[in-house]
């Protein structure tokens, strides 16, 4: 049937590297919103099950800020990566050129 060749095509793209290098990206948010719910789950069971000081928006900044966070840290690794290829290859670029 076509949901059945739709799923096997599915399951042939998520083992490629492609896939798994796009999903890495997808996981590592939900991982990050995944602690904030936590988190929240957490400080409502201390309040005897009421919602914590402010509701939504001290939890938005919270999640605005966890994400910010993990995002710099992305970045930094990702700067750390290209300063490393362009101290390495940079030189031999220049020179072929």
């Amino acid at each position: 049937t076509d949901k059945v060749m739709r799923l096997a095509i599915r399951r042939v793209y998520e083992k490629t590297e492609e896939f798994k290098d796009r999903y890495r990206w997808r996981s590592g948010v939900e991982a990050t919103m995944s602690d904030i719910f936590r988190a929240t789950a957490v400080r409502k069971a201390v309040n005897n099950g009421k919602a914590a000081h402010g509701g939504v928006l001290p939890a938005l900044m919270h999640a605005i800020y966890v994400v910010k966070e993990r995002f710099l840290n992305a970045w930094g690794q990702l700067r750390k990566i290209f300063t490393l290829f362009d101290h390495h290859y940079g030189h031999e670029l220049i020179m072929a050129a």
